[in-house]
């Protein structure tokens, strides 16, 4: 099931060595390999032809064919990568500008795998044309669940099942439930087979698990006819006429639910079958693993919903309901169980599988063994993935052939672990695995991969992985993926030493370890030496913090990555610089880089945190010029080291990505020539009180010569806020790319009048973020017909007093945050509230430590009818830190009314359809506000845009401003935000509704 990933890897390698300028190949080397390569093209076709077989037939021998294919290919790409390496000279040696690459020894073998793959493939195309049909038959025909009460998932209910009542009649309407194996379709269809209402409205309900291996269409279909007329028709093999079919369901509204279904071909039959009645109406509910299954061409739906994943408070009650049936959870089992409930991450099949065994467990009752579970210090969790993996693994079996190694990749991952989707990019890149589609494949069409919108793309259709802030695995998936992962020798996770003996880790391509303290133990390292070292292709340390340096020098030659920012170096791990192949570096050094960095010239992706932001005065530390040589690399983040341009020409033509390091204005003039296609640029800049902040502008000027720039991030360190201080103005005074889409400005100390220049002059720009005093004045009023594609704007640490948005400007604003604005009192609404261009758009208002009065200013903005205002509020200005929350439906009522003390009056019947489900509560500030129930909790931590993966330089550091990117900030750590955030869980007063 690897075979794919095998093919693309050694294509990729080979493509590497042809396209690398720095080799120059011997004789009949090129054609060798050449050759190779392109045997490979026709067998990466031939992989892919399972893909278009059914889910019903076995795959059994071909899987085992697939695995002889994987291992044959992984043998020969060792042998040539371990060749490449023998002709790079090991340090101290000085790396030539030219190396010669003999490879002529690997003709034999590589003649004798082609040959072999030849072999295998003929074999391999026989299984898959004569597949025999799997067994046994999954399918049935008829209802026999009970009346049972579901738990959670209310809100999905009230949809669909309003959905399919108010559909039209006279037609066949198709709905469709879909989500990820054991998240509840099957129940939440029963519950809607089963509601009263249902039974009412529909004189004909017909229920058919269809399954992974159906009957006949045929046999579905006489069933379905059974099940209407309640009668016994023979299960022949006779045609059923359209005049017999119609007849039976004319004047009559039919509910027909096909339970689990894996192939379009199936429903798409049966409605074909189904006929078109003048009279009643046939509405099908369909539930589905991938939404690949419901989506046909041929037949719209009519209404698809994705089941989510329960809240934790639904996950109590569902924990509470399996183990203690009618009763009550005792007070002495509550805080474990709380925590057991949150472990199963929201997944009913993992929240019913878990309950199983405690309620099973003769120690039920007993706290300390909840609390040992909640701890996971026994086998409760362990034992209930491996039951459900049986139910999920053939989601993971029928996965295109180009999905699974990206899949497997994802479950490296620890638990809570944030994933930016450009790191997961990046490093499937440097595994040769990345297709550019593949996330948003496993999360939109599989539903396999848990994804978290930016800010700005939630109330949007779902186009690309662009729009994910962060990508996970469920718990339960993530133990399915290091399984499968380790069976295939693709990576092996390790926590503890007994996680390591010699025969798991031999061969193993990959090493992840969730303990980076085992590299400092000897019988670890000599184990890897012995067993893997010589194959391990990705080396990922993903355990706590660990702030001593530790030895990971044991024979690595052929690693591509290495992931340590977890791992604290005092210096640059000399070891390192042997490994010629390596394309992602990330570790956490405060020492110097070595001038021989350039040896890395595969690199593509070069990360260096320091352990702390110390620096000496007088003596800054400079990135070594040598790495203007590294001509592959895309990605440049090396936190506080200052960056200069080479005296002789040299430029990095494919870097995309430069953020973190220090540059001089002088610096910046020449280092824009030298990145002519950098799309992400953050850079750090010391100004003293005595600097002429003109040459600010001047280095604005020199960024707007780089048309490819999207993203521009400025911070000037130790910022000095000159009150009254007015820059020049004029339309030149600044410049910036006029494709940029978002812009980072933080301690400029700009007029806000610049801001206009901004608004008028970048007609793409969607993000704005302002901190530290990048603008400072008490009153901005935009300009009219500003900002009008600007989506995002944060404001934080300003003493700005109000903020009014001009005439017809910031008309597709989806979220305003205002952050440490102490003296704002007064927010003004944005033409974005008045008219919506997307009907049911939601716009949400962040207020943290500003004035009150802005608090209640922008909770009683007037909205236009079909419009969601969301405030969020916090402050900390008081005894307890509290929280606020509220939310708003726009209609024709709040539109009429404008802004006043109190929402609403007494309304009118004919206008409660606008406020249903609002509740009203009075705040101290006595207005009246509309709040969510408590289970639609927003969290306040997570509600930021995204930036793509890059990384952010910001004086104050918060986790939902990052969504994933690095950090070097000043004054904060994510672990500190993170303690912080934990502490003032426990101790805040939220305003709950």
């Amino acid at each position: 099931m690897t075979a794919y990933g095998a093919v693309l890897s050694l294509r990729n390698t080979i493509n590497n060595i042809l396209r690398c300028s720095r080799f120059s190949l011997v004789a009949r080397s090129q054609q060798i390999i050449q050759v190779l390569y392109k045997e490979l093209q026709p067998l990466k076709n031939i992989l892919k032809i399972l893909d278009r077989t059914s889910p019903s037939r076995s795959r059994k021998k071909v899987n085992a064919l697939d695995g002889r294919i994987k291992d044959a290919i992984w043998r020969f790409e060792d042998s040539l990568e371990s060749l490449l390496t023998q002709h790079i000279p090991s340090p101290p040696q000085t790396l030539p500008d030219i190396v010669f690459l003999d490879l002529q020894s690997l003709e034999h073998d590589a003649d004798s795998l082609i040959e072999t793959l030849k072999d295998i493939m003929k074999e391999y195309i026989y299984e898959v044309e004569n597949m025999a049909e799997d067994e046994p038959i999954s399918s049935s025909i008829g209802f026999d669940g009970t009346n049972s009460k579901m738990i959670g998932l209310s809100d999905q209910f009230l949809r669909v099942k309003t959905d399919i009542i108010q559909g039209s009649l006279g037609k066949k309407h198709v709905y469709a439930l879909y989500g990820t194996a054991g998240v509840g379709k099957t129940t939440l269809a029963m519950q809607i087979y089963q509601d009263p209402e249902i039974q009412r409205i529909f004189d004909f309900r017909v229920w058919v698990t269809v399954g992974r291996v159906p009957q006949s269409i045929t046999q579905i279909l006489r069933g379905i006819i059974a099940q209407v007329q309640l009668c016994g028709i023979t299960q022949g093999d006779e045609e059923i006429g359209d005049l017999e079919l119609e007849e039976i369901f004319d004047c009559n509204n039919s509910l027909i639910v096909l339970d689990d279904v894996w192939e379009i071909e199936v429903w798409n039959f049966l409605l074909s079958s189904l006929p078109n009645i003048k009279y009643g109406c046939i509405k099908i509910l369909l539930t589905a693993r991938h939404y690949k299954c419901i989506y046909n061409k041929r037949h719209l739906i009519t209404g698809c919903e994705e089941v989510r994943l329960l809240n934790e408070e639904e996950s109590m009650d569902l924990l509470c309901d399996k183990v203690f049936g009618d009763e009550s959870c005792p007070p002495q089992l509550h805080k474990p169980a709380t925590k057991i409930a949150k472990l199963c991450e929201g997944l009913p099949l993992m929240i019913v599988t878990v309950a199983d065994i405690l309620s099973k467990s003769e120690h039920n009752r007993d706290p300390f063994y909840w609390i040992e579970v909640a701890e996971r210090r026994n086998s409760v969790f362990t034992d209930a993935y491996n039951q459900i993996s049986e139910v999920l693994l053939p989601s993971y079996d029928y996965l295109p052939q180009h999905l699974k190694m990206p899949f497997l990749f994802m479950g490296v991952f620890p638990q809570d672990y944030v994933n930016p989707v450009y790191k997961i990019k990046t490093m499937l890149t440097a595994e040769g695995l990345w297709d550019g589609r593949c996330l948003r494949r496993l999360a939109f069409y599989h539903s396999l991969v848990l994804r978290d919108f930016k800010s700005v793309n939630k109330t949007c259709g779902e186009s690309s992985a662009s729009e994910y802030k962060t990508c996970q695995l469920h718990s339960s998936w993530r133990h399915l993926c290091r399984e499968e992962a380790n069976k295939n020798k693709f990576y092996h996770v390790l926590n503890k030493l007994i996680d390591a003996p010699e025969e798991g880790l031999k061969g193993q391509r990959g090493l992840c370890l969730e303990n980076n303290i085992l590299f400092g133990i000897k019988e670890f390292r000599d184990s890897v030496r012995s067993s893997c070292a010589s194959s391990t292709r990705s080396l990922l340390l993903y355990g706590p913090f660990h702030q001593y340096p530790i030895p990971i020098d044991v024979g690595f030659r052929l690693l591509r990555e290495v992931d340590a920012l977890t791992q604290r170096f005092y210096t640059f791990p000399k070891e390192i610089l042997s490994l010629v192949q390596l394309k992602y570096l990330a570790l956490t050094c405060n020492g110097e880089l070595p001038s021989t960095i350039s040896k890395l010239f595969n690199l593509r992706v070069l990360i260096i945190h320091p352990h702390m932001n110390i620096r000496r005065r007088g003596a800054p530390s400079y990135v070594p010029i040598q790495i203007w040589d590294m001509k592959e690399l895309e990605h440049i983040e090396i936190l506080g080291q200052s960056i200069v341009a080479p005296s002789h020409v040299a430029s990095l033509t494919k870097l995309a990505t430069l953020v973190g390091v220090n540059a001089s204005i002088c610096t910046l003039l020449e280092l824009s020539r030298r990145i002519p296609n950098i799309k992400k640029l953050g850079i750090m800049m010391e100004l003293t009180p005595y600097d002429d902040h003109n040459d600010l502008l001047i280095c604005f000027g020199c960024i707007a010569t780089l048309e490819s720039v999207e993203t521009f991030k400025v911070s000037i360190t130790n910022p000095v806020v000159k009150h009254g201080h007015v820059l020049p103005m004029s339309l030149k005074s600044l410049e910036l790319p006029y494709g940029l889409v978002k812009l980072h400005l933080s301690g400029t100390g700009f007029p806000w009048e610049y801001m206009d220049i901004i608004g008028c002059f970048l007609p793409n720009l969607k993000v704005l973020k302002l901190r530290s005093y990048a603008v400072h004045g008490s009153h901005w009023e935009a300009r009219r017909l500003s900002f009008l594609s600007l989506e995002f704007l944060l404001i934080e640490e300003s003493d700005l007093v109000q903020w009014k948005p001009g005439y017809g400007s910031f008309t597709e604003l989806s979220y305003l945050s205002m952050k440490h604005c102490y003296k704002l009192e007064e927010i003004h609404r944005p033409e974005s509230l008045c008219s919506s261009s997307i009907l049911g758009k939601t716009i949400e208002i962040e207020v943290v430590d500003c004035h009150p009065l802005a608090l209640s200013c922008a909770t009683q903005l007037q909205l236009s009818m079909g419009v969601t205002l969301r405030v969020i509020g916090s402050s900390s200005f008081y005894e307890k830190p509290t929280k606020f929350k509220c939310e708003r439906y726009g209609g024709k009522y709040i539109a009429r009314m404008g802004r006043s003390s109190t929402y609403y009056g007494d309304v009118d019947s004919n206008e409660e359809d606008y406020f249903d489900g609002i509740i009203r509560v009075n705040t101290c500030e006595g207005y009246d506000v509309e709040c969510p129930p408590d289970n639609e909790d927003t969290d306040l931590e997570d509600t930021e845009e995204e930036d793509d993966g890059e990384y952010t330089f910001d004086h104050e550091h918060t986790k939902e401003e990052d969504d994933g990117e690095y950090t070097f900030d000043h004054e904060h750590t994510k672990e500190e935000d993170d303690d912080e955030e934990l502490v003032n869980r426990g101790e805040d007063d939220e305003v709950e509704c």
